[in-house]
């Protein structure tokens, strides 16, 4: 199986995923209170874990893991804590949430088919929480479109990158981070010390620095993004970064939800 969860998963429907969710956010709260705010994420997820089961409101797995493999790549992810298999809770003690929180959590909703989780920051005075929620299921994610009107293969790895990409999301389907799908690409040509150079960047002729870069072939790089809007503005970015590089040419990947769309860039 392309994406393996190390215990079975329980689709759990809207009903019965709040009826526990509140008697998690009981638990939650009651951890908050009493320990205050500035316990480490880790203890906060084994108290929370401890409480559930001592409750016996059911199995509380910490770090579950899930297995992504494509050929030889492996990458696994842990979810923080799984409740009765089929409710995830992640965790953070941070400042505030931000939008990479809830694309990790989306993201293991994703991996595992579910479509209901919770997000909680247990760092400020009170707690903060969302909900975690997608209608998206592996079979729609595996309805994708390649737009690639814009793609130019200089080089064969170009056609290779173009091929590999669509094999991936053949067998994973789309929406999921986009540094797996670069993780998987960086793999197959031999890891990150044979793709990941510096690259030079100069101004107005001299040398200012160098830059690391993801590398197909000698002088062409590649990128992947997943921007759902300003795409031409990101474009004419990049293209600005490329004038003051040695680099022949840039693949850009850009993974816009089902819209998958190549670009050769300059």
């Amino acid at each position: 199986m392309p994406i393996e969860p190390a215990v079975e998963i329980r689709r759990l429907d809207q009903e019965e995923f709040h009826a526990l969710d509140r008697k998690l956010m009981r638990i939650i709260f009651d951890v908050h209170n009493q320990f205050g705010r500035f316990l480490d994420e880790a203890l906060y997820q084994r108290e929370i874990a401890i409480r559930w089961q001592a409750a016996g409101f059911g199995t509380a797995l910490r770090e579950a893991a899930i297995a992504v493999t494509h050929q030889s790549f492996r990458k696994d992810y842990f979810i923080d804590v799984l409740l009765n298999g089929g409710l995830i809770l992640e965790t953070k003690t941070t400042e505030s949430l931000v939008a990479a929180h809830r694309a990790q959590g989306l993201n293991y909703l994703f991996l595992t088919g579910l479509q209901h989780g919770r997000l909680v920051n247990l760092r400020p005075p009170q707690v903060k929480h969302e909900f975690l929620s997608t209608k998206l299921t592996s079979a729609k994610r595996h309805r994708f479109e390649i737009l690639d009107s814009a793609w130019r293969p200089v080089t064969p790895g170009g056609v290779w990158l173009r091929e590999k990409i669509v094999e991936l999301l053949d067998d994973w389907g789309a929406f999921l981070e986009v540094a797996l799908y670069r993780d998987a690409i960086t793999h197959f040509l031999g890891g990150p010390p044979s793709v990941v150079r510096p690259v030079p960047i100069r101004s107005q002729g001299s040398l200012l620095g160098t830059q690391s870069m993801h590398m197909l072939d000698q002088d062409v790089a590649f990128s992947f993004s997943a921007v759902t809007a300003g795409g031409k503005s990101m474009a004419d970015h990049q293209r600005r970064f490329l004038k003051h590089t040695p680099l022949r040419a840039l693949h850009w990947v850009n993974f816009n939800r089902h819209q998958i769309e190549f670009t050769t860039l300059p």
